[in-house]
């Protein structure tokens, strides 16, 4: 059986949960249309964003996917969205991957490592405008259509600062 025969397009409605914490991720998902978002709750119940998933990028907890263990993310549906689903069955078969596949994958995953990367050092290392350009650079067609809450708590900081931010910057 081909590798991409496997591969499942389905469609999901905003707000829907495809994977909890404590669950292990037995899928990965691209997204053909629409946005998905990862996130971690503090013990508070304080959502904390780790990343967006626009169109054509792959989204997955990645340490549950590949190792099998209990994922400590949620991935979420911010708004209607066509994905690819990947299973991560047929994945470990790499004799079912092609070439294509396998290149294209990996450009995804190290683009996915390079933004994460990025969005830890600016987290550590950036004031609260730098990440926010910073956002706007690794996300330029999700400002527009995000609600100020989701790009705040993915920066760290209120929808109140973000506002001054954006006004700030908006008078340069």
């Amino acid at each position: 059986m081909d590798f991409e025969t496997e591969v499942k397009s389905i469609k999901v409605k905003r707000g829907e949960v495809l994977q909890g914490a404590g669950d292990i991720s037995k899928k990965a998902f691209r997204v053909e249309s629409g946005c998905l978002k990862s996130y971690v709750l503090d013990s508070s119940g304080k959502e904390h964003i780790i990343q967006f998933a626009p169109e054509n990028w792959l989204i997955s907890d990645m340490a549950s996917f590949f190792n099998q263990e209990p994922s400590k993310i949620f991935i979420e549906a911010i708004e209607d969205s066509s994905l690819q689903v990947f299973s991560h069955d047929a994945y470990s078969d790499l004799e079912k991957l092609n070439d294509r596949f396998i290149l294209e994958m990996n450009h995804k995953l190290r683009n996915s490592l390079i933004a994460s990367n990025k969005r830890l050092i600016a987290l550590l290392c950036a004031t609260a405008e730098q990440r926010y350009i910073e956002f706007t650079q690794t996300y330029p067609m999700l400002v527009q259509r995000l609600p100020l809450k989701l790009i705040a708590s993915y920066i760290g900081i209120t929808p109140e600062y973000l506002s001054e931010i954006r006004r700030k910057l908006a008078g340069k």
